[in-house]
């Protein structure tokens, strides 16, 4: 909701929720200063002074380039109080000095963590409204559309202000049907429609998904290309084979057993080139029938006469000027005057254009087969990686190539990559798109064949190629690549399978440039994943920071201003005690901020490793820690390391006495084991339990005691040893009894001189 907030602050868009911050930073202010004057005219010198803390992470957190302003204001305002309010005492003015920076630092770490955490939410902001897909982010709860960037509401043509208060129901009429889906896993590249606001649909490939918080679904939609053009080709070929069957004619001829030919109509005149009926009456029927098909043409006549209604066949005519031309032929008895003599009627048609429609039917149905067989293949799958290959291995197989390959052109480059191949033979990886014989198919998108290739091509990779063909696979902006096959044992490519392989790279156009965007949708998806995966890491990092300043050093401030209160209120001598704890606080502040600049230089980046003797470190440590026995066992070794190391031996030595108490003995063994120095940090303390070794090391993970932190020394020791390259583990002081104390022992990489 923050993060939302503040994007619709960066846009410029004034909510009523816009001046809530403010309104919460003057009134904590003022609370904060009223009730601090009215504590300190009552001699009442702690506690209350912390609630200057929330004005100024307030102030910090949503205006940064003012939160340092305020926090000075606010500790110049507190320092006058404590010096118009309260009595000459230099403890307590020293008490107001070391709040006033308090304040301040506070102010400065929120306020640069809050602007970077801004300019991230800007920069992802940026990449969602300049995405060339068009992204929309709804509530699977309420379906309440919640963000809708340029892309998306331009395709659907709304305005901007007027998106946020629609349902996705509304643009989306099929998301009730597929809510189930999402709620199971995320929905890829479906096909569908979008309503516009002038209410058209818009045809869509759709992929949707939830956040991680399960609050939000990310959905990403790309226009989809028009329908496959192979479906229109189909039906085109279907009509003008049913015109053909449609619009023949036929001639009628009526025969007599004595006087042949005794009538005929202007079709079979046509058919046979007379000028006029009378070229043909008087003929004998035989004579217009080719000589190899008059015996069977007297035995569908003999059929007819004997009884038969009619009796179909084919046959050979004879045109006048002595030309053959086939026939479909039908015989049927004419009854006249109750009588059935052996007149007939031949009904008959020109069936040459059928004859040649069969072939190309033939022809026709097995171009369909083999493009239906190839586009199923393709179809099968979206990813390119999975149709190509399929698409290919069908190719060669229906058309008796013995290579194939799948050529896709990379953008704004001259190269087109090889995406799949299918045989066995040289195939480069990829080829230049003005490089012959690509140049016409890759540049010009015009199909290339060639026969004899050997004889074209003699210096080919390849010289046993003798036929190569190469097909363009179009794209919405020119050929997206090309289809290319060849034979070992073909001269040359019929006509019949060019017109074939042409029609694949035209109907493998649509999956291919659908592929092409599931890719494009695929990483689009993914990076926008990404960008929120790390926004929400550097959300939680900056509560992380917020948390630790707010809670953790407020405490150890409230226990040194108490025993100090203490000591000022004391009328003895007090005990060394009341000095002790404050300065035990104060350093317990001192190594929390240690903890949290340690991260931060974790998180900014890599390591510059560089030999480190591990003596002087422990020295450094045992006068630090002087209170403490400490004793070192092992050679003086060199690792690679930073100067970051001390933070390792810091922590682990720190949590040695925070949990053992003063009297507690921490021994630290260094070996070095061929490449590798293992150290071994052990205590006499309460040791670590079985069941949480595996997790001390993990953020945020505390012991059982009340002397458990926020859980980072650990987590800040592991990614020290890992930025080192090393391993670290958790074990016993005495194996096998946790309780008699800790054993970590983690494993540096030894410097060797005259070695990388």
């Amino acid at each position: 909701m923050i993060e939302g907030d503040v994007g619709r602050i960066t846009d410029g868009g004034r909510s009523q929720w816009e001046f809530l911050p403010l309104f919460g930073i003057v009134a904590s202010a003022l609370v904060a200063l009223g009730v601090t004057a009215y504590c300190l005219s009552f001699g009442v010198f702690i506690i209350f002074p912390h609630l200057f803390y929330i004005p100024i992470v307030l102030a910090a957190y949503y205006y940064p380039e003012q939160g340092i302003g305020v926090a000075v204001a606010l500790a110049t305002a507190y320092l006058a109080e404590v010096l118009l309010l309260s009595p000459s005492s230099g403890a307590e003015i020293i008490n107001a000095l070391v709040r006033v920076g308090v304040f301040l630092l506070i102010a400065a770490v929120v306020s640069h963590l809050s602007g970077r955490l801004r300019a991230r939410e800007s920069r992802y902001r940026g990449i969602f409204e300049t995405s060339g897909a068009g992204i929309f982010l709804f509530s699977p709860r309420t379906g309440q559309i919640t963000e809708m960037n340029r892309g998306c509401s331009g395709m659907l043509g709304y305005p901007k202000d007027e998106v946020l208060s629609l349902e996705v129901s509304a643009i989306w009429p099929e998301y009730p049907g597929n809510a189930g889906a999402l709620e199971g896993d995320r929905i890829e590249g479906l096909d569908c429609n979008l309503i516009a606001r002038d209410g058209m649909p818009c045809s869509v490939l759709l992929s949707a998904s939830l956040l991680p918080d399960q609050e939000v679904v990310c959905t990403v939609v790309t226009g989809t290309a028009k329908l496959k053009q192979v479906e229109s080709r189909l039906r085109r070929s279907e009509e003008t084979l049913r015109v053909i069957l449609d619009t023949t004619d036929v001639g009628i001829l009526l025969t007599d057993p004595g006087r042949g030919v005794v009538e005929a109509n202007a079709a079979a005149v046509r058919f046979f080139g007379g000028a006029g009926r009378e070229d043909l009456v008087g003929r004998s029927p035989y004579d217009l029938i080719g000589e190899r098909d008059r015996e069977a043409v007297r035995a569908y006549r003999e059929q007819v006469l004997r009884g038969e209604a009619f009796v179909f066949g084919e046959c050979t005519f004879c045109r006048l000027d002595g030309t053959e031309w086939p026939a479909e032929i039908t015989f049927t008895r004419f009854a006249q005057d109750g009588a059935a003599p052996g007149r007939l009627v031949v009904s008959f048609r020109d069936i040459t254009e059928r004859r040649r429609a069969e072939r190309g039917m033939r022809e026709e149905n097995r171009r369909l087969f083999i493009i239906n067989e190839v586009m199923a293949a393709a179809t099968a799958s979206r990813r390119l990686d999975d149709l190509l290959p399929a698409s290919l291995a069908k190719i060669l197989a229906l058309l008796d190539f013995d290579l194939g390959a799948a050529y896709l052109v990379c953008p704004e480059s001259d190269l087109a990559h090889l995406r799949a191949s299918v045989g066995e033979g040289f195939i480069p990886a990829h080829t230049r798109r003005d490089e012959p014989p690509y140049r016409y198919v890759l540049v010009d998108g015009e199909a290339r064949f060639v026969d004899r290739f050997h004889e074209r091509y003699p210096g080919h990779d390849d010289p046993a190629i003798r036929s190569f063909a190469a097909v363009p696979i179009p794209g919405d902006g020119g050929p997206a690549g090309c289809i290319a096959v060849a034979s070992r044992t073909r001269e040359t490519i019929p006509e019949s399978e060019r017109l074939i392989l042409a029609a694949i790279g035209e109907g493998l156009g649509s999956a291919v440039v659908k592929g092409m965007l599931q890719e494009d949708l695929e990483a689009a998806l993914a990076s926008a994943n990404r960008y929120l995966e790390k926004a929400n890491a550097a959300t939680e990092a900056v509560n992380l920071y917020v948390d630790i300043l707010t809670h953790d050093i407020n405490n150890a401030n409230t226990v040194a201003m108490g025993y100090l209160q203490m000591f000022l209120e004391s009328a003895d001598d007090p005990p060394r005690k009341f000095l002790r704890e404050p300065l035990a606080a104060i350093y317990q502040s001192s190594e929390i901020i240690r903890n949290v600049t340690t991260i931060r230089r974790l998180e900014a980046g890599g390591a510059e490793l560089r030999p480190v003797r591990l003596e002087p470190v422990l020295r450094g440590m045992r006068n630090y820690y002087a209170d403490t026995s400490i004793t070192c066992e092992g050679p003086d070794a060199m690792v690679l390391a930073d100067d970051l190391i001390d933070e390792i031996f810091a922590n682990l030595i720190g949590n040695s006495v925070k949990f053992g108490g003063p009297d507690v003995e921490v021994t630290i063994s260094v070996r070095e084991v061929g490449d590798t120095v293992s150290v071994t940090v052990a205590d006499t303390g309460p040791g670590i339990p079985d069941d949480l070794k595996p997790l001390i090391f993990e953020r945020k993970e505390r012991g059982k005691t009340k002397k458990s932190g926020k859980g980072l020394g650990l987590y800040i020791v592991r990614k020290l040893v890992e930025r080192y390259g090393g391993s670290i583990r958790a074990g016993d002081r005495v194996p096998g009894r946790p309780e008699e104390g800790a054993a970590i022992t983690f494993a540096l990489p030894r410097y060797c001189p005259g070695r990388e």
